[in-house]
């Protein structure tokens, strides 16, 4: 009786583990059977982007921010909560503005576990969104590229170009507005003007954390130069860098050429950067004691706006 028993023991055991020996296989099976990822499997599609919601293509906007919202033209890859395999979440994306270096590759994924901020993934709806702000008045390009889990890319991937044209008047700003680097990496944006009527001289006041950056260099760049000198004059400049306490001042004039000065849109000065904190955000500030002057001495910068710096 004992022996009976036990062999009826070892015949439960061994039926459960065939159960979970078949479950675990039939698993198998299914995710093989749809994975989408595969070229192989009769529902592949290549990776290939559908934005829902951009700029209209050509037009101008009257903003500083513009949203961009995409995911897979296929719908057999949209989120679905039945679905083994949420696709929506592993394909993964990068972008770029004005054919500048690419972001790094996300996934849904990974912008869960790492957030942007402004780089946002919709668990119920498997749609990618970012929403770029600090855009100056200026043309720009948007680019989004796909690709799997697998390394298969998009090779045709969508674009749009359009305006901004948010102010009127003469500008004062950090350009680009929003700047994006890599942990440890160095960087730069210009001081610019657009504008401007019969500029003669400013005095230019910037701030920035010494803690997350550190000013390496600055230059008038020969862009800078010749949009200041096509007046014919020179330029007289005095700079105070102050790297212990985040400051950076320049006062800047035209001396002599053209009595109307300069006019026009172009770049003051180029602050190169090293970044040296965590990731995250920090704002290059220009302070309110920034002037830009004409030739009769009239503080002309109707708009002055400062710059973020985002490190991946």
């Amino acid at each position: 009786m004992r022996k009976r028993t036990g062999d009826l023991i070892k015949n439960i055991i061994l039926s459960g583990f065939l159960l979970v020996v078949y479950s675990c296989g039939q698993l198998e099976v299914d995710i093989e059977v749809d994975n989408l990822f595969d070229p192989a499997d009769a529902d592949y599609s290549i990776p290939d982007t559908e934005v829902l919601d951009w700029p209209t293509a050509g037009h101008t906007i009257n903003s500083t921010s513009a949203v961009f919202t995409w995911r897979h033209s296929d719908p057999n890859y949209y989120y679905d909560a039945t679905h083994v395999v949420d696709y929506a979440e592993r394909i993964l994306y990068r972008y770029r503005m004005n054919a500048s270096i690419w972001s790094p590759w996300h996934s849904g994924e990974s912008l869960i576990q790492q957030d942007l901020g402004f780089w946002i993934f919709d668990t119920l709806t498997g749609l990618h969104v970012i929403e770029l702000d600090y855009l100056e008045d200026i043309g720009y390009n948007f680019e989004v590229m796909s690709k799997y889990p697998t390394n298969i890319r998009e090779n045709e991937w969508p674009n749009i170009s359009f305006m901004v044209d948010a102010f009127d008047g003469t500008e004062l700003l950090i350009s680009p507005g929003q700047v994006f680097a890599d942990s440890g990496n160095v960087f730069f944006v210009n001081v610019k003007l657009i504008d401007v009527t019969d500029f003669m001289g400013i005095h230019l006041d910037v701030s920035y954390d010494n803690s997350f950056m550190q000013l390496q260099n600055y230059a008038l760049e020969s862009d800078s130069t010749d949009f200041l000198l096509q007046s014919a004059g020179q330029l007289i400049n005095f700079i105070d860098n102050d790297i212990d306490d985040g400051h950076f001042q320049l006062d800047l004039g035209v001396a002599g050429g053209a009595v109307t000065g300069v006019s026009g849109t172009g770049n003051i000065v180029r602050l190169i950067f090293e970044h040296i904190g965590p990731r995250g955000q920090s704002v290059i500030s220009i302070l309110s004691e920034s002037t830009v002057r004409d030739v009769y001495n009239n503080s002309v910068a109707e708009h002055i706006f400062s710059g973020v710096v985002s490190i991946w």
